[in-house]
């Protein structure tokens, strides 16, 4: 297992315990333990960037499992501030495309450990091909399936779809999570654009000063924004961030379809 070199200590202390830990709970149903995201890009930022794993196993998690994993949340989260950026998904081997899948969850956002359906996210598993970190078991690029071209450009367009579908449901909405969301989603816009042209995935970092240097100038005051607010990571949305953001969304979408 090697971390990267730019994380907080605590955040290092975390992930050599779920190395350690999971394989004692999860025994022979461990396949193994990646990470993806911005860790693997050496561009996590610990003022607004998410702890994203993968646990591999052989099959879905039975009751002991899943509420021995639920207790090791709640005993971690009590003494390490970074249970609270986990986003982690439980996922069974040789079932990773496939969207009927049981899966079971850890995100940040419930705060707790819940059994859900798999979204087969192939993009996840690009990254995990190209860049994942192993933390325990076989190895990420050995992991990873094969994700055909097509397969890649229907998930970008899907998430494209996600992250517009999250811009309307927070219209008015002048929390902090909005607020994060509205950044949130024009820099994923930003890095699906930067994935349709180079076939590649990189950080929201890289993607989004690829960006200001492609996209035409009216959009990048919108980009900027972006990258200012989420390392805010708080605040409030108004009319003219949402109608900026929506709308550079949109340019977005037509960008793709010509590309395409």
């Amino acid at each position: 297992m090697k971390l990267p070199t730019n994380i907080p200590k605590d955040l290092s202390a975390l992930l050599q315990a779920m190395a350690a830990d999971f394989p004692c709970m999860l025994r022979d149903n461990l396949v193994g333990i990646y990470l993806w995201g911005s860790l693997t890009y050496e561009a996590f930022d610990e003022r607004c960037s998410d702890v994203d794993c993968i646990v591999v196993t052989r099959q879905d998690l039975d009751d002991r499992e899943f509420s021995q994993l639920d207790e090791w949340f709640r005993k971690a989260g009590e003494c390490n501030r970074w249970v609270k950026r986990i986003d982690m998904r439980f996922v069974i081997d040789g079932e990773f495309l496939d969207k009927t899948s049981r899966c079971c969850g850890f995100y940040h956002y419930t705060g707790r450990l819940v059994r859900t359906g798999s979204d087969g996210n192939p993009i996840i598993w690009v990254n995990i091909g190209q860049s994942g970190i192993t933390l325990w078991g076989k190895q990420a690029r050995l992991i990873a399936p094969r994700v055909s071209e097509q397969c890649l450009d229907d998930a970008l367009l899907l998430e494209l779809n996600y992250l517009k579908e999250g811009l309307a449901s927070r219209v008015n909405d002048r929390s902090g999570q909005a607020f994060v969301y509205n950044a949130y989603a024009v820099l994923t816009a930003c890095r699906i654009l930067y994935s349709v042209h180079r076939r590649t995935l990189v950080s929201k970092d890289q993607a989004s000063a690829w960006a200001m240097e492609r996209v035409p100038p009216q959009w990048r005051p919108v980009i900027q924004t972006a990258k200012e607010n989420r390392l805010k990571n708080r605040g409030s949305t108004t009319l003219r961030l949402e109608e900026r953001a929506r709308r550079f969304l949109e340019f977005v979408t037509r960008e793709i379809h010509r590309t395409l």
